[in-house]
């Protein structure tokens, strides 16, 4: 990555030159990316970290003490930006040496050659570290794969799960849902039995046209839905009509939110917090601030989402993740992996899995579970999460599923026979 300086670091390097004091000095904010200049010898890891959230919380104090040949340097690109981010810099010659990005669009910086297979370094790092390296899941290195090689590093990852009113379900008699017919049985009983006001609904979920549709991705994946061999959803499916019939429902009986359509994960994570929902599904790392908002166990609880009816074999746990992906022009593999084997150190990745995103350290996670009474009984399905598949076109794979769930919203009356196989040919031919 190209080095900035800072107009304090400009200053004193015109101040060095006229006074004619040679040699290299490492100045500035450390790891802030501000590109001092290096140290004879020092070799300088940049890093574009998707969330602020995600920064150790020592900032790399630990890390510079113990490898003082190595300098951190990071700065926060947002994790929606990221890749258009990263891709032209990399064309410049001006990218991080990781960034990190979401998951579905590893492959697609594989295939393009911006990102290094990092599989001969991790075979290293379990030979000469093996106790590090089997502490962390298999999908860590399996999430930012292709075709066999890992680009980098799954850090953090976390199912969506679901999270229900305890307080409303028991005032209703209702029990925990096991399919999706149970929630929206649920939520019929809930506003038909007058248990909710004109501003509460029974399930509440993103419906807006520029949210990344995960959310749906995670339903249809517990619903049973299955995705072809290069990465594309099949939504002419048992699967793709259930879970359209499953939107149509919502909105055609009330029992969404009627600006559904125009709806963020803000918002809807609002309307749970606030009291004004019933039902949620939701990423792991959410559950933390529902906890601020509402008393874990008398107000709500959580739960994995449940699967279509008759289809409990075809059930499966989403996994998504935010993966480092490795820069195949970095000057220095040997020195990222250091990096790497930092942020998934136990005593590095504690702070920012237990406050804010779960890790795929297993050590780690085992305290996670200890110290969040609400994530409690959710071990062995997220060990067996399976990671969400993506395309080597995501973004247009993205486009068209907002279409289809925006179809199903708005056209509530429309055969979802129908709405699958438009939709399904309109996916295939990215495929083309």
């Amino acid at each position: 990555m190209k080095r900035r300086f800072s107009l304090v670091g400009l200053l004193l390097l015109l101040l060095t030159i006229l006074v004619a004091c040679g040699g290299k000095e490492t100045g500035g904010d450390s790891g802030e990316g501000t590109g001092d200049v290096e140290k004879d010898g020092q070799k300088t890891v940049t890093i574009w970290f998707g969330r602020e959230q995600f920064i150790p919380s020592d900032r790399f104090e630990t890390f510079h003490a113990e490898n003082p040949d190595i300098k951190v340097e990071w700065d926060v690109i947002p994790l929606e930006q990221a890749v258009s981010d990263y891709l032209r810099n990399h064309n410049a010659g001006n990218a991080p040496d990781m960034v990190q990005i979401f998951h579905e669009y590893s492959q697609t910086l594989a295939v393009q050659g911006s990102a290094l297979d990092m599989t001969p370094y991790y075979e290293q790092w379990e030979a000469e570290d093996p106790e590090s390296f089997n502490k962390l899941l298999p999908q860590a290195f399996s999430i930012p794969s292709f075709e066999g090689k890992s680009y980098g590093l799954a850090v953090h990852a976390a199912p969506y799960w679901m999270a229900y009113r305890t307080d409303w379900f028991n005032e209703a008699g209702l029990e925990k849902p096991e399919t999706w017919d149970d929630v929206l049985n649920a939520a019929r009983t809930l506003k038909n039995e007058g248990h909710l006001d004109s501003q509460q609904f029974g399930f509440v979920m993103p419906g807006d046209r520029t949210t990344p549709p995960l959310w749906f991705s995670g339903m249809f994946m517990s619903m049973g839905g299955q995705y072809s061999d290069t990465g594309l959803p099949l939504v002419d499916s048992d699967a793709g009509k259930y879970i359209v019939d499953f939107y149509q429902t919502l909105v055609r009986e009330g029992l969404t939110s009627n600006e559904v359509l125009s709806w963020a994960s803000g918002e809807m994570r609002g309307a749970f917090m606030s009291g004004n929902a019933a039902m949620i599904p939701e990423a792991f790392n959410m559950f933390a601030q529902f906890q601020n908002e509402l008393e874990f166990g008398t107000e709500w609880e959580g739960m994995v989402q449940p699967y279509r009816p008759g289809a409990e074999a075809d059930h499966r746990v989403n996994m998504f993740s935010w993966p480092m992906i490795v820069n195949s022009d970095t000057e220095h593999p040997e020195a990222v992996l250091k990096v790497l084997q930092y942020l998934t150190n136990t005593d590095i990745i504690r702070d920012v899995a237990i406050g804010y995103q779960p890790t795929t350290n297993t050590e780690v996670m085992e305290e996670y579970y200890q110290v969040n009474e609400w994530a409690q009984g959710f071990e062995e399905a997220f060990a067996s999460g399976v990671v969400l598949p993506s395309h080597l076109r995501q973004p247009e794979v993205y486009n068209l599923l907002n279409d289809m769930a925006q179809e199903a919203l708005s056209n509530v009356e429309r055969d979802p026979a129908d709405i699958v196989a438009e939709y399904q040919e309109k996916l295939n031919e990215l495929d083309n």
